[in-house]
């Protein structure tokens, strides 16, 4: 299809409510503008930029596995008027630009209401904690979503060093910020020095449940034991988390996106189907909770 095909062929739809895009390699710029949408998905495209103009119904902007035509460049996406936009993902600081109305989202850019959308519950992102600029960026998305309740993490490999993460971390989210996070799904989780910084970050604040799925050692070769004890590390800063360590048994980075599951909804979350592995009972451990740091 050539460049405003799909913007046309929307506009034309008036009562179209799934917009769901596959295998585009043309550099796909989108303006979604429609009454009707409530669901639009992007997987596996060439995508140069997404702009959400004005969607009054639309619900869910999905985005996986995307690339820029042009090595190195980013894809911008921008939310201009979508009141009903409920479930965001899979946002990746080293691949997306965001844009929220007139105002691009970068470090160190002070938080107002005009950098936030207030009505989306889910977020997915997906992180290489191991780079600096990408970690730092995610406390940046963090603040733009205040009323998430459900959190999505899903952390890819990268051999680079985190450096002093850390530090960024606990300068990250502030406790407003992420005052309705209630439950995160951390996704292969390897002990690496950026991911447990972010949990020690992320689990002293109100967060209630936090389901760890550690990585499959028969995909991503890593020392289960260290990643262990690293997560029982991190745990030593929990106030009142609850926390369920899974050991995946799916692929490296979770199961194919499914445009049926992704538009189902009959689901309220539709990333959690990336993640549906089969785990035995003795493939998962609680960890981290104490009733005394509750009341604490």
């Amino acid at each position: 299809m050539g460049e405003g095909d799909v913007d046309s062929m929307v506009a034309s739809s008036p009562v179209l409510e799934i917009l769901s895009i596959q295998g585009s390699h043309k550099g796909l710029r989108l303006r979604i503008v429609s009454q009707s949408l409530r669901c639009v998905q992007i997987c596996s495209s060439v995508v140069e930029n997404v702009t959400v103009v004005k969607a009054p119904r639309l619900e869910r902007l999905i985005l996986q596995g995307g690339r820029h035509a042009a090595s190195g460049l980013c894809t911008m996406v921008s939310i201009l008027d979508a009141p009903k936009l409920h479930s965001f993902g899979f946002l990746e600081p080293g691949n997306h630009v965001l844009g929220i109305g007139d105002t691009v989202i970068m470090a160190g850019i002070k938080e107002s209401a005009a950098t936030t959308v207030a009505s989306v519950k889910i977020l997915s992102l997906n992180v290489r904690f191991g780079v600096p600029n990408e970690a730092r960026m995610v406390p940046m998305f963090l603040k733009c979503f205040p009323n998430v309740v459900r959190l999505h993490i899903m952390s890819r490999k990268c051999n680079r060093s985190a450096g002093k993460l850390s530090l960024n971390f606990q300068e990250g989210p502030t406790e407003s910020a992420m005052l309705h996070i209630k439950e995160m799904h951390f996704c292969e989780f390897r002990g690496e020095q950026g991911e447990v910084a972010f949990l020690k970050s992320i689990f002293p604040k109100v967060l209630e449940t936090a389901v760890i799925i550690m990585a499959n050692p028969s995909f991503t070769p890593f020392s289960v034991a260290v990643a262990f004890s690293k997560l029982k590390e991190a745990s030593e800063v929990i106030r009142c988390c609850q926390v369920l360590l899974l050991k995946s048994t799916g692929p490296e980075g979770g199961k194919a996106w499914s445009f049926k599951e992704g538009s189902d909804f009959s689901c309220e979350d539709p990333f959690s189907t990336v993640e549906s592995s089969v785990f035995t009972p003795e493939q998962s451990k609680f960890i981290g909770f104490d009733e005394s740091r509750k009341q604490a």
